[in-house]
């Protein structure tokens, strides 16, 4: 059996940020449609962090396959990567291992894309100040997304590592197309007049107060991933049009809103629709300009095994990768 693989490099090599949001838009509508199959993913607790197993088939395409990712928030003082992931895909006739391939930049740039199509979808069409918690790289590619899909200016980063931000900051106005960029450390500064906020952090608390969120901002929310983590607070729940980007996954793993619905803030009917929804046409983003919206994504199979699909086709025509015997 020959088996692909595919380093962090190829994988950068083969999908930019423009091609994996259109991924996250076929994965979604395939999401809710109802034409994917994606058990809820399972998660391993280890000594100092989690791993996650992560499978899905997307039905018409026939992308099947499966990632494992850790995450290890202790990692960061070691001078390693807080997540390392791998993606394993499958030929769905078969059931043959058709690649390995690194998920570390996978699951970054999926990350990213799916709040780059939320911005898309949900965020007012003149945007162009971004207040961003979190400097790591869940947060750079969660800029990076939304930067493809509005004019963003201005940026203000809020990390609880200082030396992180600085340096985002840095490379935001000494990049290629830069930016007016400051480190902020009030979030209430941060978030007054953002037109767009993202909360890209592994905080258990909110990380900005959802009564400072002004008319009009869309909020996005990726970081939390259990029902005990809470990085926006019920107040900006309450206020907000929650779009999430599956149900039962919320349900089951996003304290955002798990908790203000525990709470008795709230009731599930609070998630207005999927993100898949309103790319279907069966449900609206946002309905009014003054409105706040708030998409919170725990992250889903589906776009791992969407993106590494559209890697593995760019690395069968181009020769990426390497082609070992298994």
């Amino acid at each position: 059996m020959q088996i692909r693989v595919l380093s962090g490099a190829d994988v950068r090599t083969a999908v930019d940020m423009p091609a994996a949001i259109e991924s996250m838009r076929d994965a979604f509508a395939a999401l809710s449609a109802g034409k994917a199959t994606v058990p809820v993913r399972l998660p391993l607790e280890l000594e100092k962090g989690v791993s996650l197993f992560m499978p899905a088939h997307l039905h018409d395409s026939g992308a099947a396959g499966a990632k494992v990712v850790s995450v290890h928030p202790g990692n960061a003082e070691r001078g390693l990567p807080v997540i390392h992931a791998a993606v394993l895909v499958l030929d769905a006739e078969t059931g043959r291992v058709v690649a390995l391939m690194d998920g570390t930049w996978l699951t970054a740039l999926r990350t990213g894309a799916v709040g780059g199509l939320a911005a898309d979808l949900l965020a007012r069409s003149d945007a162009t100040t971004v207040a961003l918690f979190g400097a790591g790289v869940q947060a750079r590619t969660q800029l990076e997304a939304v930067r493809c899909v509005r004019p963003v200016a201005d940026v203000r980063v809020v990390s609880a590592t200082g030396a992180s931000a600085e340096a985002l900051v840095a490379e935001l106005r000494e990049g290629p197309d830069p930016l007016r960029a400051e480190v902020v450390s009030d979030p209430n500064e941060a978030v007054e007049g953002a037109d767009v906020v993202i909360a890209a952090t592994s905080s258990s608390t909110p990380v900005f107060s959802g009564a400072r969120i002004e008319e009009g901002t869309h909020v996005t929310g990726v970081g939390s991933f259990t029902t005990e983590m809470r990085e926006v607070d019920a107040e900006l729940i309450r206020r907000a049009r929650v779009i999430v980007d599956q149900r039962e996954a919320i349900l089951e793993e996003a304290g955002d809103i798990v908790g203000p619905i525990r709470d008795g803030v709230v009731d599930e009917s609070v998630m207005a629709a999927e993100i898949g929804e309103i790319l279907l046409g069966r449900a609206e983003g946002r309905t009014d300009p003054r409105q706040i919206t708030f998409f919170k994504s725990v992250g889903n199979a589906v776009q791992d095994i969407s993106v590494a699909a559209r890697v593995l086709e760019v690395a069968e025509r181009d020769g990426l990768g390497t082609v070992v015997e298994f």
